[in-house]
């Protein structure tokens, strides 16, 4: 099977982006903002919501303890995955169909023990990819970032399957993924700046 390498600039693959988003902007960001909702938002009121449940450490950057609940992190755990799973979906069936329906996020359910297994076999590689250095971490994040799509794509593949299918995929276009992504760099410290005036919890 052979692979397809990205020639495409950064610059040009945003410009596809805006063009196939044209007209439908709307539809698609209540998509990825209900994404945010379910997979931050959600955890942060959780661990408003239950304190009790919560463990402290102290981080050095901000110098203060932060508490983290283990309600929150447990919903992340079981379903990340399928959410992960639902965007990834609604962006491929945009993107060919431009099918644009914002609940579609929720599909990944329809595979939940798969998406589930997934996330949690991604994680575990690219936490030990981690060990080694940082840089092995990110390289291992892009190699395998494509399994989500791979399994929306093929509901039928399994696990290793969509994980192999990922580093093939990334095999010669790892540069031009991360490229792409530095290239929102602005856009994210943009993004950023409303939760750098958001009070810390205290421990």
């Amino acid at each position: 099977m052979y692979n397809i390498i990205v020639r495409e600039t950064s610059s040009e693959i945003r410009a596809i982006a805006r063009s196939s988003l044209k007209g439908c902007w709307p539809q698609v960001a209540i998509g990825v903002f209900l994404y945010y909702v379910m997979t931050m938002t959600i955890p942060v009121l959780l661990g408003y919501l239950m304190p009790f449940a919560s463990y402290n450490y102290y981080n050095t950057f901000f110098e203060q303890s932060i508490s983290l609940s283990y309600v929150a992190r447990l919903y992340n755990l079981v379903l990340t995955g399928a959410f992960e799973l639902g965007l990834c979906s609604f962006m491929i069936g945009f993107f060919r169909r431009r099918e644009s329906n914002p609940a579609g996020i929720f599909n990944g359910f329809e595979n939940f023990p798969k998406a589930f297994c997934l996330f949690v076999v991604q994680n575990i590689f690219i936490a030990l990819w981690a060990l080694l250095l940082i840089v092995p971490g990110i390289i291992a994040a892009i190699r395998y970032s494509q399994a989500f799509y791979v399994l929306a794509d093929n509901p039928d593949k399994g696990v290793m399957e969509c994980i192999e299918e990922s580093k093939r995929m990334m095999n010669g276009n790892k540069g031009k993924f991360f490229c792409l992504m530095l290239s929102f760099f602005g856009w994210a410290i943009l993004a950023a700046i409303p939760s750098a005036f958001m009070p810390i919890i205290p421990g």
